[in-house]
């Protein structure tokens, strides 16, 4: 008892007799039983004292005196402690990061920690035995009285006779029972046996088991806990059986649905015909089926994105492609290009002039450099033949494709640019994919131009298909049909 009055009510008491000191004030919602003079400690040291409480703006504001050269910073916490179970109070700070910015004299800690004091937790010990109390009680007057003796008597009456019934059913099968108990003896030696052989399984299934356990007595609790609230009257559920009015309500509701059901069934309503009227459901079905059609060409619908540069060995110079090709069908695409051309675009301009009754034709032919080719081509295919016709490099010409390896390796001749001063434009080109989206490309170029602008040529592209322009092809293709 000396022991434990000295622990329960030491009190360090250390006041620095002429050292330098720096002030620092704090605020807490009660300094119940802090007392002036009381120690402020910072990991178990005393470094200060308080130096003065007051009251202000509804609180309690306390002074301390920090001993100087103790750095406080500004995100320490501060708290009220008691010493043993009932000794003084004092006062605690609690270091932040080392980084923080030091508190100077005057400056005040802003962050505080409310401690549970005694008082609150003698209440609640109280409140608790209280219900102990209300617990207790309710179980006397369930079992006290001649009522609960009755209950009581029955109960032990039932269990003489489960005695009883148990007894008999044992005598009756004492052969059988016999007999399982072999077997249970000679399962568990093979149980044994098999845990020997198998103990890291029998290990990992052990630690299952333990973990449902864990589980299920959480699921246990839970449930537990929804139940209490049901009881109670809380949440949907315990207002729905508990409550008058809720029940109430839910029958109007379901009045309210028997209402729009009998009207459905007559017929009435956009929901009643859509059921019940043939033409509805017709149109509906058409409707459907439309829609069903549309995404159906929609899965079909294939978009291709190429890029080629070809070196010309004739000129030392690159000409190049990008191309989009959009295919609606299987066997039918449609293609369109931009080219580069170092040979630029020729145009020609005739001009007739007329002198003294003298008719004078001049032709003068200009080649811009910079100008893009362009071309559109639809094309057909027939099993690995694809014939091609239109516009290319912005004339009329056509072409044809014809494909080996499993469209690997692919042969292609365009005719183009029937000039009746010159030669066609005539182009053989071979593709071979080593890689499923790159491919090598060359052969011989206007090999039979009249101009000597026939050259071999060597090339790299690729080719991929572009999901992002197939779907706003698509997008801009509702928009027309609309």
């Amino acid at each position: 008892m000396i022991i434990l009055a000295y622990m329960s009510t030491r009190v360090g008491n250390f006041k620095f007799g002429g050292q330098g000191v720096y002030e620092l004030c704090v605020f807490f919602d009660s300094a119940a039983g802090l007392a002036r003079d009381a120690a402020v400690e910072i990991a178990g040291v005393e470094v200060g004292t308080v130096r003065s409480i007051a009251l202000e703006r509804g609180k309690a504001r306390l002074v301390l005196a920090i001993q100087n050269g103790i750095e406080v910073g500004s995100d320490v916490q501060a708290a009220i402690r008691t010493k043993g179970m009932l000794g003084d109070k004092y006062l605690e700070i609690i270091l932040g990061s080392d980084t923080a910015v030091p508190l100077k004299d005057g400056d005040e800690i802003a962050n505080t920690v409310s401690a549970a004091d005694v008082d609150r937790l003698l209440n609640q010990l109280s409140e608790i035995g209280d219900d102990v109390k209300t617990v207790s009680g309710s179980f006397a007057g369930t079992l006290g009285g001649e009522e609960g003796k009755r209950s009581l008597q029955v109960i032990v009456n039932n269990l003489r006779e489960l005695t009883i019934s148990l007894n008999n059913t044992l005598r009756d099968n004492n052969e059988k029972i016999n007999e399982m108990i072999a077997n249970l003896t000679q399962f568990s030696r093979d149980l044994k046996e098999a845990g020997s052989s198998n103990k890291e399984n029998l290990n990992e299934i052990i630690g299952s088991v333990k973990e449902t356990s864990v589980h299920l007595e959480d699921t246990i609790v839970a449930l537990k806990e929804i139940v209490t609230r049901i009881n109670k009257g809380e949440g949907t559920v315990g207002k729905l059986i508990n409550e008058d009015e809720t029940v109430n309500n839910l029958n109007e509701s379901l009045g309210s649905i028997k209402e729009i059901s009998d009207k459905i069934n007559r017929g009435e309503g956009t929901v009643g015909k859509l059921i019940n009227e043939d033409e509805t459901i017709e149109n509906l079905n058409t409707t459907l089926t439309s829609i069903n059609d549309y995404l159906q060409k929609q899965d079909t619908f294939r978009t291709f994105m190429n890029y080629r540069g070809e070196y010309l060995f004739g000129c030392e110079d690159t000409k190049s492609y990008l191309s989009i090709g959009i295919q609606p069908k299987e066997d039918k695409y449609y293609l369109f290009e931009v080219i580069d051309d170092p040979a630029g675009k020729k145009t020609s301009k005739t001009t007739k002039t007329t002198v003294d009754g003298v008719t004078t034709v001049t032709e003068e032919e200009k080649t811009d450099h910079d100008a893009l080719k362009f071309s559109a081509q639809i094309a057909k295919r027939y099993y690995d033949l694809t014939l091609r016709g239109g516009i290319m490099e912005s004339t009329g010409g056509f072409g044809l494709d014809y494909s080996f390896l499993k469209d690997r390796l692919v042969f292609s001749f365009d005719a183009f640019d029937f000039d009746p001063d010159e030669n066609p434009h005539l182009k053989f080109k071979a593709e071979l994919f080593p890689i499923h989206h790159c491919y090598i490309a060359g052969g011989f170029d206007d090999f039979i131009s009249n101009e000597g602008n026939e050259t071999a040529f060597l090339g790299a592209g690729i080719r991929f298909s572009d999901e992002d322009i197939k779907g706003i092809l698509s997008t801009v293709r509702i928009s027309l049909g609309q």
